[in-house]
């Protein structure tokens, strides 16, 4: 019978220890600084040199007896280091695990959290803010940066329906209420650049291959998982939510620099607060958690799949703002427009 396992407890027995992927390590024999999300763990003296020489051997694949013989440590000293490098949340153990056993949804819901801002870091920092916020983005980028918005929200019908339909009678609630409240957004967007486009012009235009690749990768977790799609449809919604001042701040911050460099670009803002104002009005931003919070507990399998999408779903919103920095800053023309025999 599984039995249910608090989020800290969720690991496999204490042996094949790995360094986790995610990990950055920085130092000399004499300190050792070791960076995983938003956590830092400090080694110095003994422990940093232990720590040097058990670090190329942290790959899951050997188990801590065969580590501590090829560097010459007692086993007990080795697993010590690990087990404290494990409640640290830098190292796991792969063997022997309990496919049994349950993370309740509330509990995922934090661990969730803690991996989406670590992930979400790159975004923040992608140069493309710089650029717009200081005034060196040319034009296309910034109306490029606002259609490929459109566009990836106007997509929400794609896949949100899809999600719906293959629900657990415990998320189709959520998705339900979630698709129909996010199915005219799209319009939200079409306003603001309706003051700049010709209607026509906006509804023939093309998103870049980018931007769909992040659309077709909800669609296709649609079909297959609805849990790990909202996983990953959350990843994106923590980018749009100003619950917090801070958040709050920065946004507005990059609203009024852009309004500053680009004031052609003034209604078009105004759609966008318009959006984010219609998401917080409807409580998007707690949409994810009270999923969480009535779905029944989920297995290895299930949180490792939605972690999986989240990861995922991260590197491609970097791809989408990469496909506007890249893409519009050589080709000025915007929007994309579908070809014909005459254009080509």
């Amino acid at each position: 019978m599984p039995t249910t396992t608090r989020a800290a407890e969720f690991r496999t027995s204490k042996d094949l220890p790995l360094l986790r992927r995610t990990t950055t390590v920085a130092g000399t024999n004499g300190q050792v600084v070791i960076r995983h999300l938003n956590e830092e763990v400090v080694l110095e003296n003994e422990a940093a040199h232990l720590f040097n020489k058990l670090r190329p051997e942290l790959s899951g694949a050997s188990a801590i007896a065969s580590i501590a013989e090829k560097v010459a440590e007692r086993p007990a000293r080795v697993r010590a280091l690990l087990e404290q490098l494990e409640k640290a949340g830098v190292v796991s153990f792969q063997a022997g695990g309990n496919e049994g056993a349950l993370m309740s949804g509330m509990e995922f819901y934090e661990l969730h959290r803690r991996h989406c801002n670590a992930w979400l870091e790159d975004i923040y920092v992608h140069p493309l803010w710089e650029k717009i916020t200081t005034g060196k983005a040319t034009r296309a980028q910034v109306l490029g940066f606002a259609f490929e918005k459109y566009h990836y929200i106007e997509a929400a019908f794609e896949h949100m329906g899809t999600a719906a339909a293959n629900a657990t009678p415990e998320m189709m609630p959520h998705l339900a209420r979630h698709f129909i409240e996010e199915y005219t957004h799209g319009d939200i967007y079409r306003k603001g650049l309706r003051t700049l486009f010709p209607d026509d012009v906006i509804l023939r235009s093309q998103p870049l291959p980018s931007t769909r690749a992040l659309v077709n990768y909800l669609n296709e977790t649609a079909q297959r998982n609805s849990f790990a799609y909202y996983s990953g449809n959350e990843l994106l919604q923590m980018t749009e939510n100003t619950g917090d001042q801070s958040a709050a701040d920065a946004v507005n911050d990059f609203y009024d620099a852009m309004r500053k460099h680009y004031p052609y670009t003034d209604k078009l803002i105004d759609s966008f607060i318009a959006h984010t104002r219609a998401d917080q009005a409807l409580e998007h931003q707690d949409a994810f958690r009270l999923m969480c919070k009535s779905v029944p507990p989920l297995t290895r399998r299930e949180v490792n799949d939605a972690l999986n999408v989240a990861r995922n779903m991260a590197e491609h919103l970097l791809l989408f703002l990469d496909g506007i920095d890249t893409f519009y800053a050589k080709f000025a023309t915007v929007p994309r427009l579908p070809c014909d025999p005459l254009s080509e």
